[in-house]
């Protein structure tokens, strides 16, 4: 799922920003949500420090509190996967954004051709979140890194609560939810079941009516649901 993170102290401006990403989005294969603030506030910092995967900040360069640069260098300590785009109405700030090291993919000012900037920036945006390419996780005492594109699947074993991560080549057991999973994983990731998420990537058919996934590599699954099997088609 893409997070779209949008702060600006002015209602309209949000609302705006709003509009643009729901027409980008119309049509697009990925799912998606916005969190809309006013303020860097605590729940926007919240924002910064969860685990949700493919986060896109839009964010105003100067509210009454606080500097959007300031919180993007937090960011950045955080995260350095995430895009930023700033919003401003002040065109002299974008130099001292270039001597920053935030990271960002553009700069945007309010009343110069906004909506055609940001709806461009958002594009290329999606682009590179749909690229993340590894998910870092703690089993059994040691720190793994798998690459998305080795995950096949990903189940619930409802005894154990536990998460089942099975790729190419092994299966590993974690303490997560699926939801906080599908958030981690990214746009390429989808629910073929309540209990399941797969790997939009591998999926070589699916089989409606016998209600089965066959992977790339010739492995099978059979926990679809005809709820999700829309969504993964249209998806793919």
């Amino acid at each position: 799922m893409l997070n779209f993170i949008v702060c600006d102290d002015k209602k309209k401006i949000v609302d705006d920003v709003t509009k643009t990403i729901n027409k980008v989005m119309i049509g697009n294969k990925y799912a998606y949500k916005i969190h809309k603030f006013y303020e860097y506030d605590n729940e926007f910092m919240k924002i910064v420090n969860s685990k949700m995967a493919a986060k896109i900040y839009i964010l105003d360069i100067e509210t009454p509190k606080k500097s959007g640069i300031d919180v993007a260098r937090k960011i950045r300590t955080k995260d350095i996967n995430s895009t930023i785009i700033f919003l401003t109405s002040h065109q002299e700030l974008g130099e001292v954004l270039l001597q920053e090291e935030v990271m960002f993919l553009s700069f945007i000012n309010k009343f110069n051709n906004s909506k055609t900037r940001l709806k461009k920036a958002i594009q290329k945006s999606i682009q590179f979140a749909g690229k993340r390419n590894a998910i870092r996780f703690q089993c059994h005492g040691a720190v793994f890194t798998i690459p998305t594109s080795d995950i096949l699947y990903i189940t619930r074993d409802s005894v154990e609560r536990k998460c089942i991560i099975k790729t190419d080549y092994t299966e590993f057991k974690l303490i997560k939810p699926l939801s906080e999973m599908i958030e981690l994983l990214g746009p390429d990731f989808a629910y073929s079941h309540r209990a399941c998420i797969v790997n939009l990537k591998r999926i070589h058919l699916i089989d409606k009516h016998h209600r089965i996934i066959v992977f790339d590599n010739g492995n099978k699954l059979d926990l679809v649901s005809s709820k999700y099997v829309k969504e993964m088609i249209s998806s793919k």
